[in-house]
């Protein structure tokens, strides 16, 4: 007997259960509103461009672009003017290879080892850490480049420089190798087993397996995560703010200071300047330079992942191309045999099951075969395989060497940050104001700062991102808009910070000054809302997508729309992955430092944000941007501080990290 929910009681039945025209109008308004939603992150790009090309523009009507390309000096503060790109473009991508070539041979490796060699249980001990490195803040970076890699490097380089480009570029490469190694890991993983079989089948050793055909396989998506690795290496700004020095000069010396793009930008940031100013258009014009060279790698890294996905589905399904590659063979007469005269003797070629086959006991014939189809080279075999399994060692203690270096690097900025700061954590410390005197310096005002713009940026992003998320994953077809859309929030999330602070400043700050009060905390926090805006939908996508069809496929079977479907089902299914995401991308706007500095922060503050709507109107700093300040100074009093500030900052992370984890798990045992 057929069950009927309009039979039970009206209490009994199911919530969902209502009049169908209604549910159609809640349909039809859901969608729009969505929609709505969907176009704010497409809003912000825009105007993004928008405003990167009217400041350039201005730029350009008093200097020329020729100057602007040819020149080999960079002065735009002073009087003797000079504007050559070149100076600071020259430094950023110095510092920039140096962290590649630090990121690249210690994150590969590691993607190599978690993805072939290790088990499950080691793979979710290491990655959870590995993963840390990215979350800790750059200023904490730059602390840590500035006082300890820098004096240690000294030991060994006498004549490097207290700032230096070296220092910055081997600091900002430890950041980005959690990007390679997870990214690269995910590629390596999508390489069908069956490939990794037939190599084993012919006699390969591990090692051999994944260079001959694990790695050209993923080749595509190892270079994404490279391409990716590189946007965000040229967009960093705090850890070469704070350790490059603020020198503009035209030098592949890396063992002297230099000033890269994103630091001029800060360098200006940091004092008054008027916005009509030539020097208020430089630093658009700087950071117009800097986005397109970060889109323009996100742009190239987006077309190697697609064209990783079709070279993963080849990988099953061989296309025309590849079978095209073949020699191709001279048709035979009929489906039972073809007949060709070599050396004498008759080749004999059948048709088993649309396969060829070739018969014949002549030599000559077998040789021929041989052309049509050659054998695989057979001269590494011929290697002792006591050799060849010792490669195989030799890779693995390398990739370990790769992971307990990264760990080490770790466990000594804890360490240091620690050592520095333990004496200094306590009650006075928390409660007191900003001092001029080290001894008497507290961070109560930057730490209610701090919270502040979290909430208000959890507040002001995550309805935005969620909804996003959802439109582009249940409402949205899979068509050219969604992939425009889909390029263009991939491109927002790999855009750096210091783009987004300049965005806030003549948006926030400056335009809509009625609204926002100017340089104020609802300013910055609606900055910092921008910043995670891409990370929040990325995440909550990745959330929706793991829930199964069936559930999907049984809502519908019982008459749900496709909104009830997803508030009934799929949103309860997916929250603890939605919850876990959105708390680490907020984790974002707690270290973010750099956007804070083009928005208005100030060094010193003297007061707490206070509880109320004019609160929201109150100048503001933070803790990242107390540390910054901090570590400028050259008392070693203050830098004891920034260390002790850069525990509680790091605890505040992990605190969030703690959060997130226990709501999933919990969330997972109701639903259990």
């Amino acid at each position: 007997m057929e069950f009927d929910p309009s039979s039970l009681p009206e209490e009994s039945r199911p919530s969902w259960r209502g009049n169908l025209q209604s549910s159609q109008k809640i349909e039809a308004i859901v969608r729009v509103v969505l929609s709505v939603v969907a176009a704010i992150p497409i809003a912000i790009l825009v105007a993004i461009v928008a405003i990167l090309l009217y400041e350039t523009t201005l730029f350009f009507q008093e200097i020329s672009p020729w100057r602007f390309f040819t020149d080999t000096e960079w002065t735009p503060l002073f009087p003797s003017r000079q504007v050559g790109i070149v100076a600071i473009a020259s430094a950023t991508l110095l510092v920039s290879g140096i962290a590649l070539l630090v990121a690249i041979p210690i994150g590969l490796p590691i993607a190599i080892y978690l993805a072939e060699y290790a088990n499950d249980r080691l793979r979710f001990a290491i990655k959870p850490i590995l993963e840390a490195l990215s979350g800790i803040p750059t200023v904490v970076y730059g602390y840590f480049a500035l006082l300890v890699v820098t004096p240690l490097l000294q030991r060994a380089i006498p004549q490097l420089s207290a700032f230096s480009a070296l220092s910055a570029g081997i600091v900002t490469g430890i950041t980005v190798v959690p990007i390679v190694s997870s990214l690269s890991e995910d590629a390596i993983r999508s390489v069908p087993q069956s490939l990794r079989e037939g190599g084993y089948a012919l006699g390969l050793t591990k090692i051999e397996a994944i260079w001959t055909i694990v790695l050209p396989v993923a080749f595509p998506g190892i270079m994404a995560s490279f391409t990716l690795a590189a946007s965000r290496v040229l967009g960093e700004t705090t850890i070469a703010a704070i350790a490059a020095g603020q020198t503009p000069q035209l030098t592949l010396n890396p063992l002297v200071p230099v000033l890269t793009m994103t630091s001029f930008i800060i360098q200006v940031s940091l004092g008054t300047v008027s916005f009509d100013s030539l020097a208020f258009h430089t630093i658009f014009t700087v950071g117009m330079v800097l986005f397109l060279l970060t889109l323009s790698l996100n742009s190239f890294g987006h077309w190697l992942v697609r064209r990783h996905q079709q070279r993963m589905s080849e990988g099953v399904v061989p296309s025309d191309g590849i079978v095209q590659s073949f020699p191709k063979l001279p048709e035979p007469s009929s489906d039972r045999q073809a007949d060709e005269d070599v050396g004498g003797s008759t080749l004999t070629r059948l048709s088993v099951g649309g396969a060829p086959l070739f018969l014949s006991s002549s030599p000559h014939a077998t040789r021929r075969v041989d052309d049509w189809f050659p054998s695989p080279p057979v001269d590494r075999f011929r290697t002792r395989l006591s050799f060849r399994k010792g490669l195989n060692y030799l890779f693995q203690a390398i990739s370990v060497g790769a992971i307990a270096a990264t760990l080490l690097v770790l466990a000594l900025l804890m360490f240091d940050a620690l050592n520095r700061g333990l004496t200094h954590l306590n009650v006075d410390f928390l409660t007191g104001l900003p001092s001029r005197k080290p001894q008497e310096a507290g961070i109560y005002p930057a730490l209610m700062g701090t919270l502040w713009l979290w909430g208000l940026t959890v507040v002001f992003a995550f309805p935005i991102g969620i909804g996003t998320a959802i439109f582009l994953e249940e409402y949205c077809p899979d068509n050219w808009l969604n992939q425009v859309i889909e390029i263009n929030i991939a491109n927002l999330s790999a855009v750096p910070s210091i783009i987004y602070g300049l965005l806030g400043l003549e948006l926030f700050v400056r335009l809509l000054e009625p609204m926002t009060g100017g340089a104020s905390i609802l300013s910055a926090a609606m900055t910092l809302s921008v910043v995670i805006l891409p990370m929040s939908i990325v995440a909550t996508r990745a959330a929706l997508r793991s829930v199964p069809n069936s559930l999907y496929e049984g809502g519908y079977a019982i008459g749900m729309t496709r909104t009830q479907v997803l508030w009934h089902i799929v949103l309860p299914a997916a929250f603890p992955g939605m919850v876990t995401a959105l708390l680490l991308s907020s984790a974002r706007a707690i270290g973010a430092t750099s956007p804070l500095i083009a928005v208005g922060a100030l060094p010193f503050v003297s007061f707490a944000p206070s509880l109320s709507w004019q609160g929201l109107y109150s100048r503001f700093t933070a803790l990242p941007f107390q540390i910054f300040n901090w570590v400028s100074r050259p008392q070693q009093g203050f830098h004891d501080k920034a260390a002790a500030a850069s525990a509680i900052l790091v605890g505040l992370l992990l605190l969030l990290n703690v959060v997130g984890v226990y709501l999933r798990d919990r969330s997972r045992q109701k639903q259990e």
